[in-house]
């Protein structure tokens, strides 16, 4: 059996973790972060549940010393870690990933089941880092193809697959965000939801254009996408090289995204006008019908041997003027259709911009 080692020094929150995930797993307990060096260094846990304020050693600083001393089981801290700093700092201590409290059990046990598999499934060193021995050559040949591939891009998805198959050519670990201005997806390259990188991707937006910090990592922030680096090369004169290369894909990235959401919008706009063409026409067809019917009951109410009274001749002008009122709105609203739709075409047709442009930063 698996054995936690849950890290607290409030009795009823390890009373509570260990009910939760005794019937699963062998637990084990350590008050502060000092013990859990010592227990950690005698008998090693397959994974660390840590909480972040405790006396004597907090647990950002236990769990950088535990990665200092070389020990590589997952450790997931538990704190809302609601600002980027302590994000970056739990990166930066070498967490992998964070829940929520109040804890919840299922989210619990499903979180420390997905890191003990993927623990379980990595080769080598946990700390194994990028491809070091690229040449020129098949460098820009991922970049090459990495453009090539988008530009077959219809959706977000096919996007961000597309960038992993260029990082994980690279030997990176990385993760994605793409703003759509709604929903903005992550993506993660090995297909495991991360928490702890969903969190950091979201605070980024605004930040510098490239951000270093922790050990090997850095994050890539434009317009419209994120891309944080969980393992850039180790060697000095290869970091330089590698964030020119990923800074070149980023530019192809918001490219790509432009074209993807003017798609969506182009295609959600046509469906748009021709439902409401269909409802124009529809609606025109019924205020005739409507306007039918009415003067149908007001000549029948009438004595046909009688010339229109003023009250009645008003009372069919007024009629008719409604129906024209309401026929003209509803072919106003179908002009208002084609006036974005001619305009997403305008956009279309307007040439990209050029290499020069000064949203491209070179290193």
């Amino acid at each position: 059996m698996e054995t936690i080692l849950i890290v607290d020094d409030d009795d009823f929150v390890v009373e509570y973790h260990t009910h939760m995930l005794s019937s699963h797993y062998h637990t084990e307990v350590a008050k502060d972060g000092e013990t859990a060096l010592k227990q950690v260094d005698s008998c090693p846990p397959d994974l660390i549940l840590m909480d972040i304020q405790m006396p004597r050693m907090n647990g950002y600083e236990a769990a950088y010393k535990i990665r200092l001393a070389g020990h590589t089981m997952p450790i997931l801290f538990f704190s809302n870690l609601s600002s980027l700093e302590e994000r970056l700092k739990a990166y930066d201590a070498g967490g992998n990933d964070f829940i929520a409290k109040p804890v919840d059990e299922q989210e619990l046990l499903m979180k420390v089941s997905v890191l003990l598999k993927a623990h379980k499934a990595r080769p080598g060193n946990a700390e194994e880092v990028a491809v070091n021995a690229l040449s020129d050559l098949s460098s820009l040949g991922y970049v090459m193809g990495f453009y090539r591939d988008s530009f077959q891009c219809g959706d977000l998805s096919h996007l961000a697959r597309a960038v992993f198959k260029l990082t994980q050519g690279f030997g990176l670990k990385c993760s994605l965000i793409i703003r759509d201005q709604k929903t903005n997806p992550c993506f993660f390259d090995d297909g495991i939801t991360k928490n702890i990188d969903a969190a950091l991707l979201e605070s980024l937006q605004g930040a510098g254009r490239i951000m270093a910090f922790g050990k090997h990592r850095a994050a890539f922030n434009w317009r419209h996408a994120s891309l944080l680096v969980k393992n850039m090369p180790v060697h000095a004169d290869k970091v330089g090289t590698m964030r020119d290369y990923l800074a070149y894909v980023m530019d192809g990235v918001e490219q790509c995204v432009n074209k993807v959401l003017l798609e969506q919008q182009l295609r959600q706009t046509i469906v748009q006008f021709k439902a409401q063409n269909t409802d124009i026409k529809a609606g025109i067809v019924t205020l005739i019908d409507d306007l039918e019917m009415q003067l149908d009951s007001l000549f029948s109410s009438m004595s046909m041997d009688n010339e229109l009274s003023e009250e009645a001749e008003q009372q069919l002008i007024t009629l008719i003027q409604a129906a024209r009122a309401s026929a003209d709105t509803k072919l106003e609203s179908g002009k208002e259709i084609e006036q974005q739709l001619a305009s997403l075409i305008d956009i279309l047709n307007e040439q990209p911009p050029s290499a020069n442009s000064n949203d491209i930063e070179l290193f």
